[in-house]
């Protein structure tokens, strides 16, 4: 009867360490796949607005065009497209015409203008990233903006709206009585990317418009903007891109412009890793205590063993394999529950993050390794010294 619960206990205690192996197994593999999908998810926000590279100067604001040698940057490898232009604050105003009133409600707002020329459609990938009719920079009438969707609905606008834009004087005083140039603008689409903060405060119009407008006669530019080829190695483009350009400019890829949003991603699934597997050093003393459990019940039978012609290290063996084998059950378990989930949530999306958009999962090479490295070496270790230990004490006695 005794016999019979010591063996009941020993169940429960493997059980319990197949179980606490399984769930923690299982939550890694969830947590890097959740976490390597948001990565893809983030770097697919900021490099569809975002150049591939961009060139700003290094001293002062603009820089003249005809200090850049077109032609011998278009023929370095790697690069698709290049776009150049003007980045200002602005102020965008609509007179919101009152319901049954001849009078009108001013709707001001700040944006961010962006003054280029049509190449920069293609590097911010616009084709594929707007709403209604097809964007253009120019037609028949003139020039035409394309806002961001989150910027007319702050001006509660249609398409059809009139605009105004104010941008600020160059050298002014403080008494001017005219702070801003000004200048009625129209639309042609809008813009609507992932990345909201870009929805909600940029403004495209072309720069011979804007040129025009500020009386710039020298054609200045702030920006250079790259788009380049599709799994072009961007550090070594740069590095190309500065032996030609010179020590008077800064080139930067998205990445670094977006250094800290990634660096602070990578910095939280590598501490969530940490702790996790912290959590999982914990939960292997139910497989130290589930190996010891079948040790003392198996001890009284180790002289009978021993005479048919067992070793000590077959002993040892013996227990390590076992400690091994519900490890493994426990891993196989957690990790195939952890990808199914995954997989469930591919397909089905059942998890949002917003209405529509379901929750990023991504799979790597590097997640599994880490997964398989931590589990495999975890389990061993404590496996081997438990039974290590408790094979030594029998051997001393």
């Amino acid at each position: 009867m005794r016999s019979q619960k010591k063996r009941n206990v020993i169940t429960i205690i493997t059980r319990i360490a197949i179980i606490g192996i399984a769930t923690i197994t299982c939550a890694l593999v969830l947590l890097l796949s959740a976490f390597n999908g948001m990565e893809k998810l983030i770097d697919q926000i900021y490099s569809e607005f975002d150049a591939s590279i961009t060139v700003t100067p290094k001293s002062g604001k603009t820089f003249l065009e005809k200090e850049i040698d077109w032609n011998a940057l278009s023929k370095i490898d790697g690069i698709k497209t290049i776009a150049k232009g003007r980045e200002e604050l602005i102020v965008i105003e609509y007179g919101l015409p009152l319901h049954g009133q001849k009078d009108y409600r001013i709707k001001r707002t700040n944006a961010k203008l962006y003054a280029i020329d049509p190449p920069f459609l293609e590097v911010i990938q616009l084709d594929e990233n707007f709403k209604g009719e097809q964007p253009v920079l120019n037609d028949a009438q003139g020039p035409l903006a394309i806002i961001g969707i989150g910027l007319i609905n702050k001006l509660e606008a249609s398409m059809s709206a009139e605009l105004s834009i104010f941008i600020p004087k160059k050298n002014i005083t403080v008494r001017a009585k005219e702070p801003f140039l000004k200048e009625k603008i129209y639309l042609s689409s809008v813009l609507a990317y992932q990345n909201k903060k870009v929805n909600e405060e940029t403004l495209l119009w072309p720069l011979d418009a804007y040129r025009e407008m500020v009386k710039d006669t020298t054609h200045q530019i702030s920006h250079i903007y790259i788009r380049t080829e599709e799994g072009e190695n961007l550090d070594q483009v740069k590095a190309k891109i500065e032996s030609k350009l010179g020590g008077r400019f800064k080139v930067k890829t998205y990445l670094q412009k977006n250094e800290l949003i990634f660096k602070t991603s990578k910095s939280e699934k590598f501490i969530l890793t940490l702790i996790l597997i912290f959590v999982f050093i914990l939960a292997c003393f139910n497989l130290v205590s589930s190996i010891t459990m079948i040790y003392l019940e198996k001890k009284s039978n180790f002289l009978a063993l021993k005479s048919m012609g067992l070793t000590h290290k077959g002993i040892f063996q013996i227990f390590f394999f076992q400690g091994i084998q519900i490890s493994a059950i426990g891993a196989f378990v957690g990790g195939g529950l952890g990808y199914l989930i995954c997989l469930t949530q591919l397909k089905y999306g059942f998890l949002e993050i917003s209405p529509g958009q379901a929750y990023p999962i991504g799979f790597s090479w590097m997640d599994f390794t880490t997964i398989a490295l931590s589990v495999t070496v975890l389990t061993t270790l404590f496996s081997f010294i438990t039974v290590k230990l408790l094979t030594r004490k029998q051997k001393e006695t």
